[in-house]
């Protein structure tokens, strides 16, 4: 199915099916109704930019080729069924809004602020899951700090929301080519989760270059929502 204007979907409980969606318009598209829009694959392709004011909801493969995906502030999602991946994600193509995966399969989410993609990642989920995941600039009360925390980046946070399911591993990161990362050592970088209303040590051992790029990795976490 090719749709080059809007699409909107009233039909409750819509089948998968074994299609392809393709939104390829030229001009901005929004994709809304009462009742999400469920694809099996999708390719997204509109330099000028694809709204959901709905859910959008894809169980097999998503490929980015052009533009940047928007989710409005109700909010809705970009939804990863199990099983489900995407692929071709960049700077220009990526979603600047909610992302929600299910399953227990490893994923990354093709997140970030319009400009520059941001992701952030989950693995070794310990069973079935929901998470939701949106990139945000300016870190909250960064100076509310858990010892041994000490500083934290307040640039840029992940916020990760488990809404059902076990623990799993999360990989943030860093590129100073895009958003500034503060000149901290290396070797004492953590992840740090915002908990209590305080920023929180959840481990991990940072791998990369200060200067440049870098990667992150809290193991077997059960405690999520806004990291860094």
């Amino acid at each position: 199915l090719y749709v080059r204007q809007n699409l909107t979907n009233g039909q409750a409980a819509m089948p998968v099916g074994t299609g392809t969606l393709y939104l390829n318009g030229t001009s901005a598209q929004i994709v809304g109704g009462t009742q999400p829009f469920r694809t099996f694959n999708l390719v997204t392709n509109n330099a000028a930019g694809i709204t959901l004011n709905a859910n959008l909801s894809v169980s097999g493969a998503h490929t980015f080729t052009s533009g940047v995906i928007a989710t409005s502030v109700t909010p809705n999602y970009l939804i990863y069924e199990a099983g489900s991946s995407h692929s071709g994600s960049a700077d220009s193509r990526h979603v600047n809004g909610w992302v929600k995966k299910i399953g227990n399969s490893n994923f990354t989410f093709p997140v970030g602020n319009g400009t520059f993609l941001r992701n952030t990642a989950i693995s070794n989920l310990s069973a079935p899951s929901e998470f939701n995941c949106k990139f945000f600039l300016v870190t909250p009360n960064p100076t509310n700090i858990l010892a041994p925390i000490l500083l934290v980046d307040n640039n840029e946070y992940w916020d990760i929301t488990r809404v059902s399911g076990g623990t799993a591993d999360i990989t943030l990161n860093w590129d100073n080519s895009k958003i500034a990362f503060p000149p901290f050592v290396l070797n004492q970088i953590k992840a740090a989760n915002y908990f209590g209303g305080l920023w929180t040590d959840r481990g991990g051992s940072a791998t990369g270059n200060i200067l440049t790029t870098g990667v992150i990795t809290a193991s077997g976490v059960g405690s999520f929502g806004f990291y860094t």
